[in-house]
């Protein structure tokens, strides 16, 4: 019985922006710049042949079998090359659910990868990115990892940057999650027209790190506030940290990211967010290949 294990980093997105109303498929517009971590879940799909697909977790992540998105992705993928769905996935979460990290769409296209692996399939095939696009929206961009602009609902990949380098990464998350569904049923009570991507596109471009901090954005972190109350007080702690350059929720949150001077300031602002708040935290990194994150 054959297995391939696939690591699945979280990410941060370093402009994030919502555009108000929905599409025929209940989708936000959405402009999306991702940059992965070397945080990461580690994902392992195994041939059980005659067995039906199983997906089990070592944590409970609040979801059912079969609404877990690698539950879906393995099945989809299944269906599209016409394949028997039977593998068992195992994943070891390092990712905390409802943090705007990305975790559930990053073990959908982890699972996907493997698949690929098994099959001899190229995963940028356009068969195995439509899954993916319909797994999850951050699901494309963790077919590849390199920084990227999406557009559409945040699922179609229209530009790639080069590697930022290693760029420190602390992550402090409120004891509260939030749902993607949550966050953007609260953008929709009160709509905020986004700001374009020029300034991030520019500060990627040009590979400058003092540049991505000066712009980072999110206009839907008004939305994740409104869902959890204590966001608005890490990211007032995080911000006057010494060490950290420029910090933001992430995604539709509840995690708080912040760009940090060096690594010791990272690993000490995570310490200081664990110790004395009482909150998750990590010291990470930027990554941009799956070779480069070290668990």
């Amino acid at each position: 019985m054959r297995s391939v294990t696939v690591l699945a980093p979280a990410k941060v997105n370093l402009h994030l922006g919502i555009y108000p109303g929905r599409d025929e498929r209940g989708y936000h517009r959405a402009d999306s710049v991702m940059v992965a971590l070397g945080l990461a879940d580690r994902v392992t799909v195994s041939e059980t042949p005659d067995s039906p697909l199983h997906v089990s977790m070592d944590v409970d992540a609040g979801v059912g079998e079969r609404d877990n998105t690698a539950y879906v992705a393995a099945e989809r993928l299944c269906a599209a090359f016409g394949r028997s769905p039977e593998y068992q996935v195992s994943i070891e979460k390092r990712v905390p659910p409802q943090s705007g990290l990305g975790g559930s769409s990053s073990d959908g296209a982890a699972t996907i990868l493997a698949l690929c692996d098994l099959w001899g399939v190229s995963p940028a095939s356009d068969a195995v990115v439509g899954v993916a696009r319909s797994v999850g929206a951050d699901a494309p961009f963790f077919l590849n990892l390199a920084p990227s602009l999406l557009e559409g609902a945040g699922d179609v990949l229209r530009r790639v940057f080069p590697a930022l380098g290693d760029v420190p990464i602390v992550l402090v998350r409120p004891k509260g999650g939030v749902s993607t569904a949550r966050a953007y049923a609260e953008f929709d009570c009160d709509p905020v027209n986004p700001l374009d991507t020029t300034g991030i596109i520019n500060a990627l471009s040009g590979g400058s790190v003092a540049d991505v901090a000066r712009s980072l954005y999110n206009n839907l972190s008004g939305a994740a506030r409104r869902a959890e109350g204590q966001i608005a007080e890490v990211e007032r702690w995080l911000a006057v940290q010494d060490g950290v350059r420029a910090s933001m929720v992430s995604g539709s949150g509840s995690c708080v990211f912040g760009i940090c001077s060096s690594h010791a300031d990272a690993e000490r602002i995570a310490a200081l967010a664990h110790d004395e708040q009482g909150l998750w935290s990590c010291a990470t990194r930027v990554v941009s290949r799956r070779d480069e994150i070290a668990n």
